[in-house]
């Protein structure tokens, strides 16, 4: 497989190619760019957060928990007291912390997380988060999660290709593991199918999902 400074580089890339296109094509505006192109280079390393040792598993957990625990304190910074505000950051910390040890035991490298369906689930959770709790424009919301999701396929697609040994012309046995819609785990494989069909049930303005969908295939 590929290691995270090849994912990295091909996924930043592979956001430059596809920001430019969207900006040839749609003219959108320079901050809508920015936020896709990030989204890409996010999606390109996060299939591998399955990884108990992984660097993306690292930067998630380290961005989640800062991130989390300064939106709470900032939120209600008018309330808290110097004092509570440290206790509130190491219990956020602690909280997340719990969280991704409990994620790290319950899954696998190359197990559901990375398959085209937890693709389309990143996807569709992404948009849902950005529209409910962000306040990002409907549209803008969507296509950020679907430069997440082309950044997740780019970084399957490269595992796939990396399974394949060109100069001794032989496939290895890690072929076919990235690239798929399910795992050997039914009952893994009936948890994530059921996520993604609540998410997909939850979608905000599913019109505009639509919509979008339509306008790509007929770019």
């Amino acid at each position: 497989m590929a290691n995270f400074s090849t994912h990295l580089n091909v996924a930043a890339l592979s956001g430059a190619v596809f920001t430019s296109l969207l900006a040839m094509n749609h003219g959108f505006d320079n901050n809508t760019l920015f936020f896709c192109f990030g989204a890409t280079i996010i999606g390109g390393i996060l299939p591998d957060i399955d990884h108990d040792k992984s660097t993306p598993l690292k930067i998630m957990h380290f961005v989640f928990a800062n991130m989390i625990s300064f939106l709470v304190i900032y939120k209600n910074i008018e309330h808290l007291k110097i004092l509570e505000m440290i206790f509130l950051w190491f219990g956020i910390n602690l909280i997340i912390g719990i969280i991704f040890y409990i994620f790290k035991k319950t899954t696998k490298h190359r197990g559901m997380i990375h398959s085209i369906p937890s693709a389309f689930l990143f996807w569709f959770i992404t948009s849902f988060i950005l529209y409910n709790f962000f306040n990002f424009d409907i549209k803008k919301s969507y296509l950020i999660g679907m430069f997440l999701f082309l950044g997740f396929i780019v970084h399957l697609l490269l595992d796939e290709i990396y399974s394949v040994d060109i100069t001794g012309r032989k496939i290895k046995k890690s072929f076919g593991s990235a690239l798929k819609i399910c795992s050997k785990d039914k009952k893994v494989n009936l948890f994530v199918y059921s996520l993604l069909f609540l998410s997909l049930l939850t979608l905000p303005q599913k019109i505009v999902f639509v919509s979008l969908l339509k306008g790509i295939i007929n770019v």
